[in-house]
């Protein structure tokens, strides 16, 4: 991709765009944002004021859905431009000059893959809300790996353990590639005998080859190939808890995923069912500095309305201290210990 030097990643750009065409009900233009191959394109740079790079966002659509609006191109494209217009007032050094629409082959890419699942096969394998993050591991160690899936959990990560068996039968298979699909990041759970799977090192590269976010963690073993170039952190199988909570930070670091990452805590937080869970949450919380309005507001109200959040100790006071909101909440009875 040619976006590297945009201000904002390209899938987090795409996936506001397409959240304000559902709000405005446009689920044309929502279908065909859904679908979309994207990337940013410099187009033009001035030395004036600094530097100012003019950008053209580039979105590359199946055949079928460039055909249904091939009629109206132009007016689509002005119409997304001009909802993007936003960008130019927080960026003026790297304006937004166009965005294009052009068909992308069977050839160039294999229609089933482009894709998007339908939303009940969306639904059906992810619970709404939270961070969709794709384990690829070695099936070996999948007893650890569902471990560490509870641990994700309560923080806002719903993880898909990919291997049940060494060898998947073909339903299964269709359910990795519904995964692979649907996934907002990819963690490789790199143990020594990772290598030797013959299904791990295809899934990272179905994720590198979408522009997919992907977290190495190495686990006895250095990282290698295309992934050994992303810095990588480090765990242990045997340490569920800590490495959950390294792997939720490396996704809010991340550029791509922080976004999706970032609105599943606050949704975990609002949904939360145990003393534990909240604090395990409000640790994450309080390392965040760009809230939304409206998710501070959903934070605010789910530590009034939610007893386990508001009846677990320190949790409310962090919180809002945190979000800049009132330092005296009105709690229920704390029925929790301080932790």
């Amino acid at each position: 991709m040619n976006d590297t030097s945009y201000p904002k990643p390209v899938a987090e750009v795409v996936s506001t765009l397409a959240d304000i065409c559902r709000h405005q009900k446009r689920s044309e233009l929502v279908e065909l944002l859904d679908h979309a191959h994207a990337h940013f394109d410099p187009i033009n740079y001035d030395n004036w004021n600094g530097g100012t790079t003019t950008w053209a966002l580039r979105l590359e659509v199946p055949t079928v859905l460039y055909a249904s609006v091939h009629a109206r191109l132009g007016e689509i494209e002005k119409e997304l431009a001009d909802k993007l217009g936003y960008l130019d007032r927080l960026y003026s050094n790297d304006p937004l000059g166009e965005v294009t629409i052009t068909p992308l082959t069977s050839a160039e890419m294999s229609l089933g893959q482009m894709m998007a699942p339908a939303d009940a096969d969306v639904r059906r394998l992810w619970p709404d809300g939270y961070f969709r993050l794709f384990l690829s591991h070695v099936s070996l160690h999948k007893v650890k790996v569902s471990q560490l899936k509870v641990a994700l959990f309560d923080r806002g990560v719903s993880a898909f353990v990919a291997h049940e068996d060494i060898e998947p039968s073909l339903e299964w298979q269709d359910e990795i590639s519904l995964a692979l699909r649907s996934m907002h990041a990819l963690a490789a759970l790199i143990t020594p005998d990772f290598h030797g799977s013959n299904w791990t090192d295809q899934e990272i590269g179905w994720a590198l080859g979408r522009g997919m976010p992907v977290i190495p963690v190495q686990l006895g073993v250095v990282p290698y190939g295309f992934v050994g170039k992303i810095q990588a952190i480090r765990g242990s199988l045997d340490e569920t808890e800590s490495l959950a909570s390294s792997i939720s930070q490396a996704l809010l670091r991340n550029g791509q995923a922080h976004m999706h990452m970032r609105r599943a805590v606050v949704e975990a937080f609002e949904k939360s069912s145990s003393f534990a869970a909240s604090k395990t949450l409000k640790n994450i919380i309080v390392t965040v500095d760009d809230f939304t309005e409206d998710e501070k507001d959903r934070l605010r109200t789910a530590c009034k309305s939610n007893n386990q959040v508001s009846g677990s100790w320190g949790v409310t006071e962090a919180v809002f201290s945190a979000i800049g909101a009132p330092t005296q909440p009105a709690t229920s009875p704390d029925h929790d210990v301080p932790f």
